[in-house]
């Protein structure tokens, strides 16, 4: 009938086209000015409202995150900017958002209320490849986090994966197995490092790229004190898969089918035969002999290898081929630090003024070891102003990572929000660490949120008393990262924080110390000036990498 009344024309298309696009346009605009009135409220509480859309069934579908992630998500339109908690609809799926320092720290608070089952078998099914039989027993594990589980549970006790899992982390990077694994890993990087020095002239010498030459003797020392030495030694080749399989990270995670990216899922499939070879010989040489004092040996490096092995036989749907796809998502997991103390040296070596002033702290805390080594007092270490305002700054402007809870049995609060149980909440590092409005950007602004600058992290202090203006002469730099509570969160936050955290901070300000004590480095014109990968590809893993190698010329230091 209506097509009788208005013949079917392309003027007449295009008419009702127009008229329905203004209808929608419309119904969004109305939606948004509520919407800037919510947000502008301190008395809103309830469910969160929904983030205005234009077309029904696309919601918030974020085309222009295909072409530009970063900028996607710091556009002040965008829901990742939204000062309230708001609920984000993309085709059927739906999550909320939650940025904003008091808000972020609210959710960290809440969040104990939530699961990371759904997270993590997401992420071990489509990024690791554990196998369907193992990932099922995520789904039947109703206990919950804690270690009394929810009333009414049926799970065994060994089959509680989410729980003994995260605990067997925890134990390890928080208890009194982190003191052997921080030890042997100082060891390793200081004489891999001297190994370096050595091959090294007084001469300058260039090399293609300053991040893997970096990354590459940070990650061999890693996986040694990691795994122990013959994860490397029986694969020759794990270094470049290593790397190869987290440059393809957002492949796996994104779907894509194999025949569409085959040499990405043949860097994953080298990397899990990888640890698969190295735990076999495991299995056939270890003996209870090669056992050390603190429970570390040889053939697996790291108790914390031998006793997952034990633990995960015993749950149903696991095998030697489901242990190596867990493993090596541990394994993975240390790419994060390793990344970060190339770019902190990167930082550190093409400014002068900061490379002298970090010199100078690191200078206090160094002594020479009966050989000539340097050896750090790594308490004094940990403490240094300037170094920490290093590890920090790194941190925020290079970590870009999707912070995702769920409230599990009840509802969560935050703040004056309500989030159902069983919804989704996002929280990303990105929109936090460039929110100008929460960051110290200079007197005048000098220095923006994109930009690298240690100041952020450091007050001046005139005869250890009073706070001054900048660094005048004669004050002295404190370090903190207490006023950023809930802008500042590279390691996420609430009960499943990153349990590595301890770690990753001694890793990566002991070897920024030695790498900047042991040589001299000129980075070329064009390395200076090196962007970040924030492509769909590079953008959401974590620590980003560069688009380009950063060329240099580096030698010994004298």
């Amino acid at each position: 009938m209506l097509f009788n009344i208005f013949p079917l024309s392309p003027a007449n298309l295009l008419a009702v086209c127009l008229l329905l696009i203004t209808v929608l346009w419309r119904r969004y605009a109305a939606k948004h000015a509520s919407l800037v009135a919510y947000e502008k409220r301190d008395d809103v509480k309830g469910i969160p409202s929904t983030f205005p859309y234009v077309f029904p069934l696309l919601g918030n579908l974020p085309i222009m995150y295909l072409w530009n992630p970063k900028d996607f998500v710091l556009n002040p339109k965008n829901f990742f900017q939204s000062a309230h908690p708001v609920l984000v609809k993309i085709l059927t799926q739906e999550f909320y958002v939650v940025q904003g320092p008091e808000n972020v720290k609210a959710l960290f608070k809440a969040s104990s209320v939530c699961t990371s089952i759904p997270f993590v078998k997401f992420a071990l099914g489509y990024a690791f490849g554990l196998p369907a039989k193992a990932l099922s027993l995520y789904d039947k594990d109703d206990s919950g986090g804690g270690h009394v589980p929810h009333p009414g549970s049926t799970v065994e006790a060994r089959n509680r994966i989410d729980y003994r899992g995260h605990q067997s982390i925890v134990q390890f990077l928080e208890g009194k197995k982190l003191l052997p694994f921080w030890n042997r890993f100082a060891d390793d990087i200081t004489r891999q490092l001297y190994n370096l020095y050595g091959r090294m002239g007084s001469d300058w010498e260039y090399r293609a790229d300053l991040m893997k030459t970096i990354g590459d003797e940070v990650t061999v020392s890693t996986l040694n004190a990691l795994c122990g030495p013959y994860l490397l030694k029986l694969n020759p080749t794990f270094l470049k898969d290593f790397w190869d399989f987290d440059r393809n990270l957002q492949t796996y995670l994104q779907g894509i089918p194999w025949f569409l990216a085959p040499r990405a899922y043949a860097a994953r499939k080298r990397v899990l035969n990888a640890v698969k070879i190295w735990q076999q010989h495991a299995r056939d040489h270890y003996d209870d002999s090669a056992m050390g004092a603190d429970g570390d040996d040889p053939f697996w490096g790291s108790s914390f290898f031998r006793e997952r092995h034990e633990m995960f036989l015993e749950m149903d749907g696991f095998d030697h081929a489901a242990i190596a796809s867990l493993d090596f998502g541990a394994i993975w997991a240390v790419r994060n630090s390793i990344a970060t103390v190339s770019w902190a040296i990167f930082e550190i070596y093409r400014d002068p003024e900061l490379l002298a002033s970090v010199r100078a702290e690191v200078d206090t805390c160094a002594t020479r070891s009966a050989d000539g080594r340097i050896q750090f007092d790594i308490d004094k270490l940990l403490r240094l102003p300037v170094l920490q305002a290093v590890y920090a700054e790194t941190l925020r402007l290079r970590m870009h990572f999707y912070i995702i809870k769920m409230p599990d049995r009840v509802d969560m609060k935050i703040r004056d929000w309500i989030i159902s149980r069983r919804k989704v909440t996002v929280t990303l590092t990105t929109a936090a660490h460039m929110d100008s409005k929460a960051w110290n950007t200079g007197l005048n602004n000098e220095h923006p949120v994109n930009e690298f600058w240690v100041g952020r992290f450091l007050t001046y202090y005139q005869s250890g008393s009073e706070p001054c203006n900048g660094q005048a002469y004669g004050s002295t730099p404190a370090f903190s990262t207490k006023e950023y509570e809930g802008s500042w969160i590279p390691y996420g936050g609430g009960p499943r924080q990153c349990p590595g955290r301890h770690f990753a901070k001694r890793q990566i300000l002991l070897t920024t110390a030695l790498i900047i004590s042991l040589f001299d480095c000129e980075i070329s014109e064009e390395g200076k000036s090196v962007q970040e990968d924030l492509t769909l590809k590079g953008f959401g893993g974590g620590i980003s990498h560069p688009i380009n190698p950063v060329p240099i010329y580096i030698k010994q230091r004298r």
